[in-house]
């Protein structure tokens, strides 16, 4: 009996573990969100000030995801082999500096470019150095379930971000305000970090053969190509979704913002409850059921033209978008790679961002190429909702159920 209790108090202490880092990875994850989007409702103001034209000021999003996405694999590769909580504290101190000179310093076009780049290359090492380390961390049975408590962060985050930038602008009457206000909570997680993150790294060294496996995994392709469709459709409602409101719907600069971050209220619970239902029934019945409803509340959105309709819109849309799915798909790969290339989850997972988030460079140039020569956004809308859609009937190419997947017996 003292055997089994000790045995007992010894898995207490790993779930307490694991429910400290889930905590700080999703606070963490809040924080270098609302950096990010605090930008988005600003971007019409920046253009303004410094008599910017809407090339000039699409480049600022570009090079962000440019530099974010060139550190995602190579992130990942220097966490599987000299640890991932290591690469997630050295590249959120270089976000953090990032933000901070946009508060500081951020008074030029050249200066703008530069410290969002330094952001964008400091968030990329994030998500595969917290994915990671949680993926590693966590047992199979609950990987759903704890890929979606970390993207909470990321829909909290969203709706801080829009949300705080618009009328900490108003009321101090700066553009950088509000950066150098988040500059604050983002060198303050550092020290979570450290108090609240094991030192995760692979339970082998990998092999350049398993690099190259994870590149030539079909399985791991399908999930990457699924989710940069779903992703694209994400980034076209929230990249241009203040800007469709603003001027196709008759919203002010503040409503805009926050009504675009309507969609973090309904994702927060979704992205619980889906992670959860597809540790216990399997990855590809949960994904099938999301991503086509990410699809048809998009094309809903490009519609509909009253308030109550907009948000209910943005709300449904809440369900089934980024911060709702992800996880299902986040981790699928982590049953995939724990399986066949255990050695290798940090760089699987920097692949799989790196795909994926190609979308927020490729949907919003193409979004305003679209709205250049149409006139409006919802010709973009409905190209995005199109494209999610394709991207949902790729799931039946996946198999049921992976190796690490177990369905559970209790709630």
């Amino acid at each position: 009996m003292s055997n089994l209790c000790g045995m007992n108090k010894c898995a207490g202490r790993r779930a307490g573990g694991n429910g400290l880092m889930l905590a700080a990875l999703a606070a963490g994850w809040a924080v270098v969100y609302a950096d990010r989007t605090a930008l988005y409702p600003l971007l019409s103001v920046i253009a303004g000030d410094l008599a910017l034209s809407s090339t000039e000021v699409g480049l600022l999003t570009s090079t962000y995801f440019l530099l974010y996405l060139v550190l995602q694999i190579p992130a990942g590769m220097a966490g599987d082999r000299w640890g991932l909580k290591k690469v997630l504290l050295a590249t959120y101190a270089l976000a953090g500096a990032g933000v901070l000179g946009l508060g500081l310093a951020g008074a030029s076009y050249a200066s703008l470019l530069f410290f969002v780049g330094l952001h964008g290359l400091g968030a990329g090492g994030y998500y595969p150095s917290a994915y990671g380390a949680m993926l590693q961390a966590v047992p199979p049975e609950r990987r759903g379930v704890s890929a979606a408590v970390v993207g909470t962060g990321m829909a909290a985050g969203l709706l801080a971000g829009l949300a705080m930038s618009g009328p900490v602008y108003d009321w101090l009457g700066s553009w950088r305000a509000p950066f150098l206000l988040l500059s604050v909570p983002t060198f303050l997680m550092l020290g979570f970090f450290q108090a609240a993150v094991p030192a995760v790294r692979g339970t082998e060294t990998a092999s350049w053969r398993e690099y190259r496996a994870i590149l030539a995994d079909r399985d791991l392709w399908l999930i990457n190509i699924v989710t940069f469709t779903a992703l694209y459709g994400f980034w076209v409602a929230v990249t241009w979704g203040p800007t469709f409101l603003k001027l196709e719907r008759g919203f002010s600069l503040g409503q805009a913002g926050l009504y675009t971050g309507l969609v973090a209220l309904t994702a927060l619970p979704a992205g619980l409850m889906w992670g959860r239902l597809s540790d216990r029934f399997g990855r590809k019945p949960l994904a099938l059921l999301v991503a086509p409803g990410a699809a048809l509340t998009l094309m809903a959105l490009s519609q509909v033209t009253s308030a109550p309709a907009i948000v209910a819109a943005l709300l449904a849309f809440g369900l089934f978008s980024n911060s709702a799915f992800t996880p299902i798909m986040a981790a699928w790969t982590g049953d995939i790679v724990s399986s066949r290339y255990p050695g290798a989850m940090g760089a699987a997972v920097g692949v799989f961002n790196f795909v994926v988030m190609s979308a927020a460079i490729v949907a919003p140039t193409v979004s305003g190429y679209l709205r250049d020569v149409t006139g409006s956004l919802v010709p973009a809308m409905l190209a995005g909702s199109a494209l999610v859609l394709a991207g949902s009937a790729l799931i039946a190419l996946l198999p049921g159920r992976l190796q690490g997947e177990r369905k559970q017996a209790g709630p």
